[in-house]
């Protein structure tokens, strides 16, 4: 075998040498280049996801601003709605103030021209005085009104003064509360009758009963400063009604009502106005029925009742025939009652 040189080996060696560094150096670039293009790729997609970001939040941006203006528009949109329902409230309140205003003026129209047809009846239907009978003079009628005020109460109080005679009415609460001011006013004497008058309310205990006195007490004291303590009991003390509701309460308001300061009346005579007497001569008929051996006549009325504003004008003629005087009922004032009957 040929004997290999150590010049030629260390020529193959250099020769190797170099190849295996011109590897490494080709691999060394390489690499470097292709860490330069991954940096790139890296750069281009951060700049990418940046402007994308910034597109993104300007985007928001805008619509946020959009939804602040369209929430201000439609703000702006309830007040102005808002606004336009308070001026027509307001233009429907004076409205109702004003046709309030004419009905008021048509019904003292109504109650004036009601009141001049009353006196030509009165001119026309009086009854001729005669000689008082002997049972009769002396004696004093109350006239008696329950379960007013009414629209008829004005004109009775018109009649009432052009025979110069006082009444005395038992009030509810009702639509012409502010009645009772004039009632009075023209010198006629108030009492209590109910708030209600519903039978099944104020009968149904005596707390309730109480309840009921003391709403109406309050109605008349702010209507006319009178702290009134007369009173009627609903369906007077005599009725029988109560016992559907309450066993045996009208035996104890009887007494309470008198333990609590208050007087009550009752009556000995009637028009029936409130039991089919609807016409003036069966009510005039009535009040001629009074108990003759009483000292004092307490007839019993309604001023809500239209025949009664018809009839009242000879009633009163009548008693005064009989040389009856006329008065208003006090605490002061022997009371009438009735038996009680629960």
């Amino acid at each position: 075998m040929k004997k290999i040189s150590k010049h030629t080996l260390l020529k193959t060696a250099i020769i190797i040498l170099s190849v295996l560094l011109v590897a490494a150096t080709a691999s060394a670039v390489y690499f470097v280049v292709q860490d330069n293009k991954s940096k790139n790729q890296i750069e281009s997609l951060n700049k990418k996801l940046a402007d994308e970001k910034s597109s993104h939040e300007a985007d928001m941006q805008s619509n946020s601003e959009a939804f602040e203006s369209l929430e201000n528009e439609k703000s702006s949109e309830a007040q102005s709605y808002e606004d336009r329902l308070s001026a027509e409230s307001s233009a429907n309140q004076s409205k109702v103030d004003e046709l309030n205003k004419q009905i008021e003026s048509l019904n003292k129209q109504l109650a004036a021209k009601r009141a001049a047809s009353t006196t030509k009846r009165v001119d026309s239907q009086s009854v001729t005085p005669s000689t008082p009978p002997a049972q009769s003079r002396g004696k004093t009628v109350y006239l008696t009104f329950d379960d007013g005020p009414s629209q008829y109460t004005p004109e009775i109080l018109n009649v009432l003064d052009r025979y110069g005679v006082k009444a005395t009415f038992f009030v509810v609460n009702g639509r012409y509360n502010s009645v009772m001011k004039d009632i009075v006013n023209r010198g006629n004497a108030i009492g209590l009758h109910s708030y209600s008058h519903n039978y099944a309310s104020v009968y149904s205990s005596d707390a309730a009963f109480y309840s009921d006195l003391n709403k109406i007490s309050a109605v008349v004291k702010e209507q006319t400063g009178v702290e009134t303590k007369i009173m009627r009991f609903p369906g007077g003390s005599s009725n029988t009604v109560s016992k559907k509701y309450s066993a045996g309460i009208m035996s104890r308001l009887a007494k309470s009502v008198t333990e609590n300061g208050y007087v009550y009346f009752d009556w000995n005579c009637a028009n029936g106005d409130a039991a089919g007497a609807n016409t003036v001569e069966k009510q005039l008929a009535n009040c001629k029925s009074y108990p003759k051996s009483a000292s004092n006549i307490i007839v019993l009325m309604h001023d809500s009742k239209s025949t009664t504003l018809e009839a009242l004008p000879k009633i009163i003629e009548y008693y005064k025939s009989c040389g009856m005087s006329f008065g208003v009922l006090t605490t002061a004032t022997p009371p009438v009652h009735h038996g009680i009957n629960n």
